[in-house]
């Protein structure tokens, strides 16, 4: 079976850095031409990154490592309500990350450098910085993560098994999600709590949680695992979340973003009223054979 992307299960990273890009028509016609990436002498050790191209790219370039019925974040997400959930989908996503802001930043100059020059007419259109937020909590103060396969089951989760069209790849879902942090704040920690559907401090499911929390409506037992590497983003004036989803199949990921808009018979997370997505796009990430042609 191809061996999948490693950065994907690689945990404890406290920086990372997601740069998103357009790609001319017709400048990527390879994978193969991004195999300098992983070529690439890395001076610092502990960086990793992860490599994603956009689905409708991946069929034009490279079929055979296309995961079955994957498709583009072309259309918003709108739930019965009106709520929406935007599609911004881009075509090539880097996910460099490590446990220092300084080697993160080098070991990016250098693959953005790389990429500019085998991939002419590449062009950065959203780059962002994550950061660590009391060890593994996100903004709301809760702790991110808590429903993530063990670590032996993750790979299962996130990576199409073999036999399968795309084996040895993974689909990626990466929204922005920006808080509404005055509004979050004002509530009390059992009405927050009721939000989340989990205990703040040790974030223990509620035994009768709201129909509307967040636990219930991504709920993977319901929608299937996936594997997240969430982290904080953003400054003291404008933060919020960096949702990192990685799966086997789409259908998980675009499933539990119905729920969340409340779509259909699906009433709306309560968590959208404190938080709502800026972006969103899926990208497939190949194994690290197909880069070798």
């Amino acid at each position: 079976m191809p061996q999948a992307q490693t950065g994907i299960f690689v945990e404890g990273a406290t920086s990372s850095e997601y740069i998103e890009f357009e790609v001319a028509p017709g400048s990527l016609t390879s994978l193969s031409q991004l195999l300098p990436l992983f070529e690439a002498e890395q001076d610092d050790v502990g960086v990793n990154f992860v490599v994603g191209v956009r689905p409708s790219l991946m069929k034009e370039i490279s079929p055979k490592h296309t995961p079955e019925n994957v498709h583009d974040f072309a259309d918003d997400v709108v739930g019965a309500d009106g709520y929406v959930i935007p599609a911004t989908q881009r075509d090539l996503v880097f996910w460099v990350f490590g446990g220092a802001r300084d080697k993160v930043f080098d070991a990016t100059r250098q693959l953005l450098a790389i990429a500019r020059e085998v991939v002419p007419g590449i062009r950065v259109v959203d780059e962002t910085e994550g950061w660590v937020y009391q060890t593994n909590r996100d903004l709301t103060g809760f702790v991110d993560g808590t429903e993530n396969p063990t670590t032996i089951e993750q790979y299962d989760e996130a990576v199409v098994t073999d036999g399968k069209p795309g084996e040895g790849s993974s689909v990626l879902l990466l929204q922005k999600w920006p808080h509404k942090q005055k509004a979050w704040e004002s509530l009390s920690t059992e009405e927050q709590e009721g939000v989340i559907g989990r205990t703040k401090v040790d974030s223990v499911e509620l035994e009768d949680k709201p129909e509307t929390s967040h636990a219930e409506r991504t709920d993977q037992d319901d929608f299937g695992h996936i594997v997240r590497r969430n982290m904080p983003y953003g400054d003291v004036s404008s933060h919020g979340t960096m949702f990192v989803g990685f799966a086997c199949e789409q259908k998980r990921l675009h499933d539990m973003l119905e729920s969340m808009a409340g779509v259909g018979d699906y009433p709306r997370d309560a968590l959208t009223k404190y938080s709502n997505a800026e972006t969103g796009s899926y990208y497939v990430i190949p194994p690290v054979d197909a880069f070798k042609g």
